[in-house]
Parts: structure tokens; C-alpha cells; sequence
């Protein structure tokens, strides 16, 4: 097996060390792992696999890897690390557009989009090591839905080889001609539609690699403002804030909108504040000639909601101020990842909701906490709205001492009983991890699910990406 790969991406790219396969290791040890160079080498990876029946999955973030989707799920994989494909080519301040490499990380490509005037409309706080590419492919929410215009933003078009060994650009990226080609003819790459009618990256996005690997994207940006006010309000309960919330996303006045609880935004800062439970961060910005003026309207139009809705906008809520917030914007994390300071481990669940249902989500899953002896104090939760308010993603994050035998009990109960009864209680997992994603899928119309294997079948049709993630439990012949 190592010499056939080998003879494709050369000794260099390759390696069987346990101490390495050991770093990609799950419940399953890899036998393997390849680090392609370029788009050809991965055509080749995946014909390789094809004819010899070997599951490969692919990988472009670096560690840890916290929700497992990038783990073997089989005997014997091949990892297909695509991390050494780190390529930032080509941002376009005046399509304000950058195309990316899967190994790109958010530490790579934001000091390069402010060269060029822009900044990457991204999660927050992401770890050093992830992969753009990635959190664009899975859906990660950003923190300005105010640019959110559909579930599958900021991602635009794609260079995918699908499981069978075909390549495939998507959008109005797909042709004709080279990207080079286009580019001097003044196209940016920016129309995610197509080919034709079709509309392939959507079937890619949130797949978790099993039905192809992308090896580059397009994807929206947004230009860097002159003024960036942070404008910050506490509440003891979420319902405090929901109708301000509506009110002022339907008016799109803001930038950055979400809500974080003071552990998750306490851990974020590696900082103890004595803070309401709930923190509402906004950011209002100004830009171009007319900047300050930009920012002035904006800033008094939402707090003429803020009186309205009986919320109070301030730039300080205690000690903290907005600039210790600010300082959490526009940036990856620094090592190690923040959500594990805290107590080692972080384990996430995450689910979308509309914002009027999010507070009772939230004290569903403190229930299950309570019940089963997981301590309130170690659950960090951040609800961010997406698509401009329409609906909002909601991560819970379960700081846990791995060596606390007691701790890390109620941690594995609290993540299998709490997503189900999440699940019970209308929360959708969009994007399922672990052990909830077999029970969606048993809740799930059958006809769904075959309709998802379908679509597998056609266009992994050995299914040798990623077996055993999702739905697609088939082992490769």
C-alpha cells in the first residue's frame, strides 16, 4: 500500500509512523497517511483507492480534532491530510473574494485579506490550526449574519474530485476555461449557482467528506471598516432580549450579533468577570468617505430599539469593557485552542433553532445537566443568529477534566441523553457529530435516508470517503 502511494505524491508525503497515525487515531488507527501536494495528486489518491477498495478520509485542519468526523471509522484508512495544500490564490479586494487551499487557516488568511482591505467573514475564535475550507464546508456560523444571505454563505464555488475519481469546478467557476483565463476576463468566481441548474456544492457542503474532496474554494469577503464600535448588554434570561433581537436584525443595522454566556465568553477572554449570565455582543461599523457618519446612524437607530425594547447598550458591562470583546473579533485563537483552558477537554453540541425557542432549549439541556451531575458552572453556550435572524445556530460547550473519572462519566451521559432530549424537544442537528447522528438518522424518514444514499452511490459509488460518517455505514468492497 505505501509503495503504490508513494509512487504518486513521492517518499516525502508519506508515512506509516505509529507516532503520526497515533495523531489521526480514534476508536480505528489509520494505516496510512498522505499529504497531496496538488489537485492532480488527490485525482490520483482517489483512483488509487478505487481500485483497490481502500477508505480514505480526508483531512485539512490540524488537532485537536474534537467532533470526530475526521476520524476512521474503519479498518485500515488511508488519511488524506490536505493540510500541505496552504495556498492563499488569489483574493479580490474589488469582488471582495478570496480563493483558498484546503490547508489555509484562519491565521494564514486574515493578515492577507487586511493587506488587501478586507476581512474573512468568519466563525468565532477559531482554532489556530483550522482549516478555512472546512468550516466553510461545514456550515460554521459566522459572527455577521447581517452578510448572511443563505445557509451556505460565506462558501462560493469549488474544485471537488468526487469519490468516483471525477473533477468537478462548481459554479461560475466551472467554466469555460482555466481560472487564469477567467480571471482576465474580469470573472471573480463569485456565483455559487451551477453549473447549469445544478447545483453541486450544496451536496458537498456538510457531507463530512464522504462524498468528495475539495481542493479549493471561493468565498465571500467583506471590506475592512474605518470605525468599529462594540456596543455590549446583559441579561439573566434570554427572553430579556428576544424582542430587541428580532427588531433590530430585521432592520440589518449591525455587524456582528450574538449571544454568549459569561463562561463561554469568560474562558474566551482566560479572564474571570463578574458578568449577567447572558452577554449580547454588537458590532456596529463605518466605512469610506462618509465612515463616521455611517457608524452615527447606524449606532443611534439601534439604540432608539434598544430604548424601545427596554435593553440597555453600553460599551462596558462591570469590568469588561468593548475592547476586550473587539479583541476576540477578526482573529483565530491563540494555542492552546480556548475551549480547552478551562477545565482540558471541550466537548460541543451543536444545533440549530429559531431565537424565541433558544431559552428553552437552553434550560432543557441544563435539566439533563442537573440530572445527571454535570456542573452548570462548566457550560459554556453561544447562539448566534444566522441568515440575517431567521434562525440561529446554538453551540453548548461541556468543559470537562479528562481525569476526573466522575466528571468525565456525566459528561458522556450528559452528551447522549442532553442531544436526545434536545432532539425530542424540536432542536434540528444540521450538522451531527457523534453519537446523536445515528439516532437522527433512525428518526429520519426513511425515504430521507435512502435518498441521501442515493446520492452517495452516484457519485462515491465504491463509497471508499470516509465510510461509516453520517448515514453511509457501508464498508468499501
Amino acid at each position: 500500500m505505501k509503495t503504490a502511494v508513494t509512487k504518486i505524491v513521492g517518499e516525502e508525503s508519506v508515512s506509516d509512523d505509529e507516532e503520526i497515525l497515533t495523531q489521526y487515531s480514534g476508536d480505528f488507527t489509520p494505516s496510512l497517511v498522505v499529504w497531496p501536494m496538488s489537485t492532480e495528486d488527490v485525482v490520483q489518491i482517489v483512483a488509487w483507492a478505487n481500485e483497490n477498495s481502500v477508505a480514505l478520509v480526508p483531512v485539512s485542519s490540524g488537532g485537536p480534532r474534537r467532533r470526530g468526523s475526521s476520524l476512521p471509522k474503519v479498518d485500515n484508512a488511508v488519511i488524506i491530510d490536505l493540510s500541505r495544500m496552504n495556498r492563499i490564490l488569489r483574493v479580490d479586494t474589488k469582488n471582495k473574494m478570496a480563493m483558498v487551499e484546503p490547508g489555509v487557516t484562519y491565521g494564514q488568511l486574515i493578515p492577507e485579506l487586511e493587506r488587501n482591505g478586507l476581512r474573512p467573514l468568519m466563525p468565532l475564535l477559531p482554532k489556530a490550526s483550522k482549516s478555512v475550507l472546512a468550516s466553510c464546508l461545514d456550515r460554521e456560523a459566522t459572527t455577521i449574519p447581517r452578510f448572511h444571505w443563505d445557509l451556505s454563505d460565506p462558501l462560493l464555488c469549488t474544485e471537488t474530485v468526487f469519490g468516483s475519481g471525477e473533477l468537478l469546478r462548481t459554479g461560475s467557476a466551472a467554466g469555460p476555461g482555466t481560472l487564469e483565463e477567467q480571471w482576465a476576463s474580469g470573472q471573480a468566481a463569485k456565483n455559487p449557482q451551477g453549473p447549469s441548474q445544478f447545483d453541486p456544492f450544496r451536496i458537498i457542503q456538510g457531507s463530512q467528506g464522504s462524498i468528495g474532496i475539495t481542493t479549493w474554494i471561493s468565498m465571500k469577503c467583506e471590506l475592512l471598516p474605518e470605525y468599529h464600535q462594540i456596543y455590549l448588554a446583559g441579561a439573566e434570561s434570554l427572553d430579556e432580549l428576544e424582542e430587541f433581537n428580532y427588531k433590530l436584525l430585521r432592520r440589518r443595522l449591525v455587524d456582528e450579533h450574538f449571544i454568549i454566556n459569561s463562561t463561554a465568553l469568560c474562558a474566551a477572554l482566560g479572564t474571570d468577570y463578574n458578568l449577567p449570565h447572558w452577554i449580547l455582543v454588537l458590532g456596529i461599523t463605518g466605512h469610506g468617505l462618509l465612515a463616521m457618519d455611517e457608524l452615527d446612524y447606524r449606532s443611534k437607530d439601534t439604540l432608539d430599539i434598544a430604548t424601545d425594547t427596554n435593553v440597555v447598550l453600553t460599551g462596558a458591562l462591570n469590568e469588561l469593557k468593548h475592547d476586550d470583546v473587539k479583541s476576540l473579533l477578526n482573529r483565530a485563537s491563540a494555542d492552546p485552542y480556548w475551549k480547552h483552558k478551562l477545565r482540558g477537554i471541550c466537548r460541543e453540541v451543536i444545533f440549530a433553532s429559531t431565537l424565541d425557542r433558544a431559552s428553552h432549549l437552553y434550560s432543557v439541556f441544563t435539566e439533563v445537566a442537573e440530572k445527571v451531575g454535570f456542573p452548570l458552572g462548566q457550560i459554556g453556550a453561544y447562539i448566534q443568529p444566522v441568515v440575517q435572524g431567521i434562525s440561529a445556530e446554538c453551540v453548548l460547550d461541556l468543559y470537562a477534566d479528562p481525569g476526573d473519572a466522575t466528571e468525565a462519566n456525566a459528561l458522556n451521559t450528559l452528551l447522549r441523553d442532553g442531544r436526545e432530549r434536545l432532539l425530542d424537544e424540536g432542536a434540528f442537528f444540521s450538522r451531527p457529530f457523534g453519537s446523536i447522528t445515528d439516532v437522527i438518522f433512525e428518526k429520519t424518514s426513511p425515504e430521507m435516508v435512502k435518498a441521501i444514499q442515493d446520492v452517495k452511490a452516484i457519485f462515491d459509488p465504491n463509497h471508499v470517503l470516509n465510510p461509516g460518517t453520517l448515514c453511509f455505514k457501508e464498508v468499501p468492497r
